[in-house]
């Protein structure tokens, strides 16, 4: 039995491909705009502060924000940070998933060594104070507030959706698969166009 969509004319694969990439583009280029480069000015304005200073940052509620960090505390997962609400409690924090920012993206971060370690997310409007230190008082390093690259809630893939990848996730990926894919699509689009105006032109001077 032939493979699935193998019956396809040349031309409904050419027309697929053409859709592929135009939706690769902008898939990718919407990524780029609205949630890297935001993210990327973010990080490039935000002030750092060394381990055990305080950071006072105002949200809005049901905002995100995500804590970054520098230094061997980060790296060797020694740095604990704390959330307080404006009302005095603790606000619960949200840790990277397994495909990131950090992962894909790290060339993109205007502070270099700077990596996202947690996101929380505001409950109510007003001001947040994060406070990160070493757990083992060791190491230094540094720490700020900017843009959230988790993001929030998951996307559920393959058979009935059962597998939940973080938008964060999706996300990172697209960043860096999407550009690619669409430009390695166009190319093939192109040598295929120009081979089927050869074969059709080469025809008809046979026809001739």
């Amino acid at each position: 039995m032939n493979p699935a969509g193998s019956h396809l004319r040349p031309a409904a694969r050419l027309r697929l491909a053409v859709v592929a990439a135009v939706l690769g583009t902008v898939g990718g280029a919407l990524i780029w705009m609205l949630w890297v480069l935001p993210i990327v000015a973010s990080v490039d304005r935000a002030e750092p502060h060394p381990l055990g200073d305080a950071i006072v940052v105002d949200l809005d509620a049901d905002e995100r924000a995500g804590i970054w960090a520098q230094g061997i505390s980060a790296n060797l997962g020694s740095l604990e940070c704390v959330v307080v609400a404006p009302g005095g409690e603790p606000v619960a924090q949200r840790g990277a998933p397994a495909l990131d920012w950090s992962s894909t993206l790290w060339w993109m971060t205007p502070k270099p060594g700077f990596e996202q370690t947690a996101q929380f997310t505001a409950p109510a409007a007003g001001p947040y104070e994060v406070r990160c230190a070493d757990s083992l008082d060791i190491y230094d390093g540094a720490f700020l507030i900017a843009g959230d690259s988790f993001g929030g809630g998951s996307i559920g893939l393959g058979r009935g959706g059962g597998a939940d990848y973080p938008i964060g996730t999706m996300l990172s990926f697209g960043a860096v698969f999407l550009p690619p894919f669409a430009v390695a699509v166009t190319i093939i689009v192109l040598i295929r166009v120009a081979a089927s105006r050869r074969t059709r032109r080469r025809a008809e001077g046979m026809a001739a």
